[in-house]
């Protein structure tokens, strides 16, 4: 991955996203546990404090420089954001990714993820060096039946992102979890 690419030239804007940006607030309860996986500049953590612990190999506003791969759990998380963080490199890196992240996870925990199909379409200088994996709604599906995920939710984001909720666990689980969830969201917009 080009460094130089995410230290001098991306920069992030959450308003522009319908469902992956600002308005994921919405989604977190008070309990919540919040892991940033490739949280950039750790903008989540500015409106929520100690519920969000990010990790980027690569911003220094990260709570820990450290890739995805490398990284080893340190507490328990309930709540993962995969929002355009887990987009890079070949089908096998990728899955691998998606595969670790089953292995960390335990039964109800929520998975939101902003996925870039492969378009590249970043405008910032150095884009062109930047290998993006091709997310489809059916990989989504594909791969979350794989490793254990019930996806409640899987469309388009505004421009040509996609946006996915998955949670650990079978449909069955997700509503019964959903039934019992008197988890104020104190967030909401």
């Amino acid at each position: 991955m080009n460094k130089q690419y995410w230290t001098d030239s991306w920069k992030p804007d959450y308003s522009k996203f319908n469902h992956s940006g600002w308005k994921l607030l919405s989604q977190f309860r008070r309990n919540d546990k919040i892991l940033d996986i490739g949280c950039g500049y750790n903008l989540f953590k500015q409106r929520l404090g100690d519920k969000v612990y990010g990790i980027d190999p690569y911003n220094n506003e990260a709570d820990e420089l450290v890739s995805w791969e490398a990284y080893e759990p340190k507490e328990k998380f309930n709540v993962y954001l995969c929002l355009g963080s887990l987009n890079f490199g070949t089908e096998e890196v990728v899955e691998k990714q998606v595969a670790k992240l089953a292995e960390v996870t335990n039964k109800g925990d929520r998975i939101y993820w902003r996925q870039n199909p492969g378009t590249g379409d970043h405008p910032w200088k150095g884009v062109e060096a930047i290998k993006f994996y091709p997310w489809t709604i059916d990989k989504n599906y594909e791969w979350a039946k794989k490793y254990g995920f019930y996806v409640k939710t899987c469309h388009m984001d505004t421009g040509n992102r996609i946006y996915a909720e998955w949670f650990k666990g079978n449909e069955y689980e997700y509503f019964a979890y959903m039934v019992h969830d008197d988890d104020p969201r104190e967030y909401a917009l």
